[in-house]
């Protein structure tokens, strides 16, 4: 998502109200959710710049096991002077490099488990020719079941967080304009 507003507070008076309504990125491994405070949404706000996200929903190390957590989307955004206010540019998505490794297990995991079927199967039919195409057979089940839920997994944690973009982007966009 990629989204641009002006409000006519000053870049300074954005960044107080943005600092309102976001909890500082401060671990806390006391707090149920990871990070000291209460509020909804957690980052980082710098003069010029900010990093949003919502707090976990669950108990922190529950919700680092789910695709949620993986697949947490973030807000982005930069602040700048304008003539009579400030510009604000907002960018939201799941971060690149998470979806690049994601990728690169999937493939992994496809080209591990397709190697070892590939490699197994001339020993099966020398040493174990009775039991050769059931053990293929079980690869070919494997590569599918392993590439199935890899691929399953980010659709489950797009559904998990799938509203929290537009909510941030809400709250923040509503708490500069009001």
């Amino acid at each position: 998502m990629l989204k641009f507003f002006s409000s006519r507070l000053e870049p300074a008076a954005v960044v107080a109200n943005l600092r309102e309504i976001v909890d500082e990125e401060e671990i806390d491994p006391k707090s149920p959710t990871l990070y000291a405070g209460e509020r909804r949404l957690v980052g980082r706000i710098n003069p010029d710049r900010f990093k949003i996200y919502r707090r976990p929903p669950v108990y922190w190390p529950l919700w680092w096991l789910t695709p949620g957590h993986w697949f947490k989307p973030v807000v982005e955004g930069t602040v700048t002077r304008k003539d009579n206010g400030t510009q604000i540019a907002i960018v939201g998505a799941t971060p690149i490099w998470i979806k690049i490794c994601w990728v690169l297990a999937l493939l992994g995991a496809a080209g591990f488990i397709s190697l070892i079927v590939t490699f197994q199967y001339p020993y099966d039919i020398a040493h174990n020719p009775m039991q050769a195409g059931a053990m293929m057979l079980a690869g070919l089940a494997a590569l599918n079941v392993v590439a199935g839920i890899l691929a399953v997994l980010p659709f489950v944690g797009w559904l998990m967080t799938r509203n929290d973009i537009t909510s941030i982007v809400n709250d923040i966009e509503s708490r500069l304009n009001g």
